[in-house]
């Protein structure tokens, strides 16, 4: 890579594709379609990238798997990032001291996506303080992220900022059906479990709880009994494509947003909003702060809540429907991919000497 470029360095087990891509990816790509930097912008990463609208580079030959090299990625970015002028980590710290090691001219910024307190390399306040001497920038994707990362710690140049993820407005337009909607991995820190044992309980006639998301720790399996009492007002369509969340997300009244944890982001909650479904959300990490008055918020595991929150929901056209045009709202002023990119872009043109 030649002066001038920019590099976005992806976790190295990050899935980049059309039908699967990982949400640290798919804001890489909506930062780089959306960047006035875009004809500069390289992605690298590990995977496959089916995607033709951003420049990415496939690092392979890196592996060792005889021995496990934590640094070995770090190498293979820096041997290909070669003379760019500015490196951006996304959610790695390790990568990016190993980065900083390795490739000393550029400018190093670091992207976290997730709570730094619980992340290898920044758990301890010594590893969170050495951070911030090693990169130039560190852009937090809420103020709950950037306040977990300076608990305890001084940023005399302030290079902790606040950048808040955003999405593309406009996408698929539907006629809205009597769906409640989650999308994402169905783990159990996203509370799959309290949202699914929640809708039975709240004895929606004529409505159906729709899932899509991969299950990787078989989750579902462990719910035979509420699914079986829900029958046919359930359905899970397993992993879908990006563009298939978003379609179920514009066809859908309500979305649940029910993490049981510290949500640094909530980028699916951000989609609900901009698609037009009524939020239910808990009251957890960055979820909060992102969807402002938007949102009805249950305590995180509160099944019963959970459940008031969603009959509300369901038989108040009059409160759903304001709380849908809420969501709408928030979206297009504070998470617009164009305001959101043009944030980013003003933090590059600081490290690159242009502001």
């Amino acid at each position: 890579m030649s002066a001038g470029r920019i590099a976005v360095v992806l976790p190295s087990r990050e899935t980049f594709t059309r039908q699967k891509s990982g949400a640290v990816a798919l804001c890489a790509r909506d930062f780089a379609r959306f960047s006035r930097y875009a004809a500069q912008i390289d992605i690298l990463g590990a995977g496959d990238c089916d995607y033709g609208d951003v420049s990415y580079r496939r690092l392979e030959g890196w592996r060792r798997w005889l021995r496990r090299d934590r640094d070995a990625y770090a190498r293979a970015v820096a041997a290909e990032v070669g003379v760019c002028a500015l490196v951006e980590v996304q959610n790695r710290p390790l990568t990016a001291l190993a980065l900083r090691r390795a490739h000393g001219g550029a400018k190093l910024a670091l992207h976290l996506h997730n709570d730094p307190q619980t992340m290898d390399g920044s758990r301890r306040l010594s590893e969170r303080a050495r951070l911030i001497e090693a990169c130039d920038a560190i852009y937090c994707v809420s103020d709950f992220v950037r306040r977990r990362l300076l608990e305890g710690l001084a940023d005399p140049a302030d290079k902790a900022v606040t950048i808040h993820n955003g999405v593309v407005l406009g996408g698929p337009s539907a006629a809205k059906e009597p769906i409640v909607a989650f999308t994402g991995r169905i783990i159990a820190a996203k509370g799959v479990a309290e949202l699914v044992r929640a809708f039975a309980a709240a004895g929606l006639e004529g409505w159906r709880l729709v899932i899509a998301g991969g299950d990787p720790d078989g989750l579902l399996r462990g719910l035979r009994r509420e699914r079986a009492a829900l029958g046919d007002r359930f359905g899970w369509l397993g992993q879908v494509s990006h563009a298939e969340a978003l379609a179920l997300l514009g066809r859908a009244e309500i979305a649940a947003a029910p993490s049981v944890w510290d949500e640094p982001f909530g980028r699916a909650a951000v989609e609900a909003m901009a698609a037009g479904a009524a939020l239910a959300a808990s009251r957890r990490g960055a979820l909060p702060e992102v969807c402002g008055e938007a949102a009805v918020f249950v305590e995180p595991g509160d099944v019963r809540g959970f459940a008031a929150a969603l009959r509300r929901l369901a038989g108040d056209e009059t409160y759903r429907r304001r709380l849908q045009a809420a969501g709408r709202a928030r979206a297009a002023a504070a998470f617009a991919i164009e305001r959101t990119a043009a944030r980013l872009d003003a933090a590059r043109a600081g490290l690159l000497g242009e502001a």
